[in-house]
């Protein structure tokens, strides 16, 4: 792999509250020739072996990956989990694959219970089953059913309202659980988009330290869609004063929600993608891998909040709006 070469070690599918399927996905990545990709769908991973031989026939190399939503300290962080397959059978994975069945099971009774509250309420959800369209039952299909059937205009008031009638839309798993987990398995655990205080919080320094006294992680997210060139430096900053991986992402869901997948450079995150077994050669002239002024699509610091994120389709608009609006504690 050349340092130039376009990866993007951060994307969504349908098998979570993304809109890409496995096809389309490889497809627009082979298309815009990228050479490796992850899919990090949020706590489940039915995407992934689908989406690596799609990939393997396209020529994109593709990371099994999962963006497990963990608690931490009454409140949640999202962390990167690559490197580990779901169709693994060995001893060493399946803690992990067991956590995961443990929050599936978790997401799919909240669902279970969404649908009951919502209907019991007077609210038919006539849209679910063509919403769900034959997959395993998350709130987010609820919450999506309620919008399509016009009860709520959008996600942030559809999950408002089932937390007013008793229900709820996350799940969490302890984060010392899904590190050892994944540790065992040979997996490989990244903070997801540190720098986004509109989701779950941002992780700041001391919170990042008081995480890693405790819990061996191994990187951060430190280049992604909303950063600024000071975000992204500030990011890199503490990962190598603290010997962590740094990664690459776009938080991709589907296409222009809110953004296409992102072409990084492999050489900002060749530590991360040489432990994930690639070999990406240096920049001719040995310089710096990342410096400020590098990434064209840096958004500017002057740019408002509205404007450094790219509104999303209220459809695909989970992530933000839900974490947002109805944190938990």
């Amino acid at each position: 792999m050349q340092a130039r070469d376009a990866v993007d070690l951060h994307l969504h599918t349908l098998a979570s509250d993304g809109f890409w399927s496995p096809d389309t996905l490889t497809q627009f990545l082979a298309e815009k020739q990228f050479k490796a990709a992850a899919v990090c769908d949020h706590d489940t991973q039915r995407s992934v072996v689908e989406t690596i031989a799609l990939g393997e026939e396209r020529g994109v190399t593709i990371v099994p990956g999962v963006e497990v939503t963990c608690s931490w300290e009454n409140r949640q962080l999202h962390i990167l989990v690559y490197g580990v397959r779901p169709d693994r059978t060995d001893d060493d994975a399946q803690p992990f694959r067991q956590l995961l069945d443990r929050i599936d099971v978790e997401l799919h009774a909240n669902a279970e219970d969404a649908k009951i509250r919502f209907e019991s309420s007077g609210r038919e959800l006539v849209s679910l089953e063509e919403i769900r369209d034959g997959r395993l039952l998350w709130p987010f299909h609820v919450l999506s059913a309620a919008i399509q059937d016009k009860h709520v205009p959008n996600l942030k008031e559809a999950a408002e309202l089932l937390v007013e009638l008793g229900g709820q839309f996350t799940a969490d798993l302890p984060l010392g659980d899904v590190v050892d987990a994944a540790h065992l398995a040979g997996g490989l655990c990244l903070v997801a988009h540190p720098g986004r205080a509109d989701a779950v919080g941002e992780v700041a320094e001391g919170a990042l330290d008081r995480v890693l006294e405790d819990h061996p992680l191994d990187g951060l997210e430190a280049h992604y869609r909303s950063y600024t060139d000071a975000q992204t430096e500030h990011y890199r900053r503490l990962a190598f004063d603290r010997g962590l991986l740094v990664s690459c992402g776009s938080d991709s869901h589907a296409p222009n929600m809110p953004v296409n997948p992102r072409p990084w450079r492999a050489a900002w995150c060749a530590a991360l993608l040489t432990r994930l077994g690639f070999e990406v050669e240096g920049e001719a002239g040995g310089g710096p891998a990342w410096h400020v002024g590098m990434d064209p699509d840096a958004v500017h610091p002057s740019a408002e909040p509205a404007q450094a994120e790219a509104p999303m389709e209220e459809a695909a608009n989970s992530e933000a709006e839900l974490e947002a609006s109805v944190q938990r504690g």
